[in-house]
């Protein structure tokens, strides 16, 4: 009989197993359905897009996709909000006047300015530099990575209207991985973020949002939420989130681009990420060691390495959250290949490794503006 130790270690792996076929369920019910239109009175929306600067080279071709994805679903009653680097000037301008010829209906207000400051949170900076040029009564926050599907835009306001939320916000998945570096974003948002956010949707208790999308109307917004206060968050979603109730999850799946090529970039990110989940929901971040049983079993092989079975636990472990990641990748639409097996087993090791990471104080980094956060809330720094 083994002793107590490994039976202990089973148990939490079992634990784990029914938290990922768990998992595997909500991704599968996920509706893929075609969406609707806006109807001819539907209330004008103001869909904001600040957009982060251009590294070298041209401008990247999915990025332009994803914006177009909003561009080509306004009518009469919506405007796009487009904020871009004053030194990207004269890549971006091409590119809006192509989409001004496509689509001619489309009223799109483009803004060039050298990169606002106004507050430590530059995704803040940015939505307060357009809201002055917002003319309708809805706002739609979306980051600028993040596709659309048809209809979407229709969805949001018709969920928002048919509830009594004074948010809607939308989960989103990455449907294609372009290098190495880039599969730990989509491990993330597709087996860390995705799977929770359908729970979330079905609990009905919600007292955050995702930067994807975030619906409301511009006088909650102007009532309820303080300028200063957000910007000086780093988790800006999460904090209109809690000023915003309640909060409804929407039955629509965006998409979000994983573009990093940086294997560096991409484990910062990973790391900003973490660290803010930490920061925001400390008590529901400790609950994930329930799901973490790779932690014990690393810990008794380490502890025990003569262990046989401590090192066939930890592979057996491994194994297992590879084979999900594949299932629910494919469930999602992700197709992941042979040679993404290194990074998925590169993942598994991570995770705990930064969830445990986490609880010790360290800062993270904001690539935009390259400041250094010890927490979520900058102003008490």
């Amino acid at each position: 009989m083994w002793p107590r130790t490994e039976w202990w270690l089973c148990g939490w792996t079992v634990l784990a197993a029914l938290w990922w076929l768990m998992a595997y369920a909500l991704v599968s019910r996920s509706r893929r359905a075609p969406l609707p239109k806006r109807s001819a009175n539907s209330p004008s929306v103001s869909i904001f897009k600040p957009v982060p600067a251009l590294g070298d080279g041209g401008v990247p071709e999915p990025l332009a996709a994803a914006l177009e994805s909003f561009i080509q679903q306004l009518d009469e009653n919506s405007e796009l909000l487009l904020g871009f680097e004053k030194r990207d000037q004269s890549r971006w301008e091409p590119v809006v006047e192509n989409w001004r010829r496509k689509y001619p209906q489309a009223r799109l207000d483009v803004t060039f300015a050298p990169q606002p400051n106004h507050f430590p949170n530059p995704k803040i900076s940015w939505e307060h530099t357009l809201a002055p040029r917002a003319r309708g009564k809805l706002w739609l926050w979306s980051d600028a990575d993040i596709i659309a599907p048809m209809g979407t835009v229709a969805e949001l306001c018709k969920e928002l209207g048919a509830t009594n939320a004074a948010l809607v916000t939308a989960p989103y998945v990455v449907r294609a991985v372009r290098s190495m570096p880039a599969l730990i974003e989509a491990l993330y948002v597709n087996m860390e973020l995705y799977p929770g956010a359908r729970l979330l949707q079905r609990l009905g208790a919600v007292r955050c949002a995702f930067g994807s999308c975030l619906l409301f109307t511009a006088d909650s917004f102007r009532q309820q939420v303080v300028w200063e206060r957000l910007g000086s968050v780093l988790a800006e979603d999460f904090s209109l989130g809690n000023s915003l109730q309640p909060v409804t999850v929407s039955s629509v799946a965006l998409e979000s681009l994983a573009m990093e090529t940086c294997w560096r970039h991409a484990i910062g990110r990973y790391l900003r990420w973490h660290k803010g989940v930490r920061w925001c929901r400390p008590a529901g971040y400790a609950g994930q060691l329930l799901i973490l049983p790779l932690i014990g079993w690393l810990a008794f092989a380490v502890s025990h390495p003569a262990a046989w079975s401590s090192w066939l636990g930890v592979i057996a472990v491994m194994q297992m959250e590879v084979l999900m990641a594949w299932a629910i990748f494919h469930r999602i639409g992700c197709r992941l290949k042979a040679r993404h097996v290194f990074g998925v087993e590169l993942w598994c090791l991570l995770r705990p490794l930064v969830w445990s990471a986490c609880w010790f104080p360290w800062p993270v980094v904001w690539r935009p503006q390259r400041r250094k956060w010890w927490g979520f809330d900058r102003s008490t720094e």
